[in-house]
């Protein structure tokens, strides 16, 4: 081998190096999911939960399609609405500051929380938005004016055919 190829190659490691160290740098500073509230880092797991370094979290009166779920569109194709929901909520927890108040713990022992970011409501506009709907495992329906809004709109999981969440996930365990 020649010296000047052995260079050429110990050119391309160090590139090589150099852009996967930046990417993965990148990756671990920069992770996009990756919110403070109330002080604490937390990450987004799906459209009605995330989590911080301690805790689990879910939001009070929600129930979004969970992460791998699929629904229909309004030309009836298939898409993502899980990772929609998802998505969602990282961006909207990622909008100014939230503040969260703990209401309960649930069977899991996730605290179910109301965040509210400038007197709104996030449960509120996570359902009007179409990316959750209003549950059905409290006394009263908590968002049902919301759910109203975005089915006529036909916003997010109303614009075609979807499972409700908690029919998905009693056919789907994990």
């Amino acid at each position: 081998m020649t010296r000047g190829f052995l260079r050429k190659i110990k050119l391309l490691l160090m590139v090589i190096l150099v852009v996967g160290g930046s990417w993965a740098l990148t990756k671990w500073v920069g992770d996009e999911e990756t919110i403070i509230i109330n002080g604490k880092k937390v990450t987004v797991i799906d459209g009605d939960s995330f989590k911080d370094a301690e805790d689990e979290y879910r939001i009070y009166g929600i129930d979004a399609p969970e992460y791998r779920q699929i629904c229909k569109d309004s030309e009836n194709r298939d898409w993502p609405c899980g990772k929609s929901s998802r998505t969602a909520l990282a961006k909207a927890l990622g909008e100014g500051e939230h503040s969260c108040d703990v209401r309960a713990r649930d069977r899991y022992g996730r605290m179910i929380v109301t965040c509210t970011n400038a007197d709104k409501d996030l449960g509120a506009s996570m359902v009007e938005q179409g990316h959750a709907m209003s549950s059905e495992n409290f006394d009263q329906v908590i968002y049902g004016r919301e759910e109203a809004s975005a089915e006529k709109a036909k916003r997010g999981i109303w614009q075609g055919a979807f499972e409700k969440p908690s029919n998905w996930r009693a056919s789907h365990p994990r």
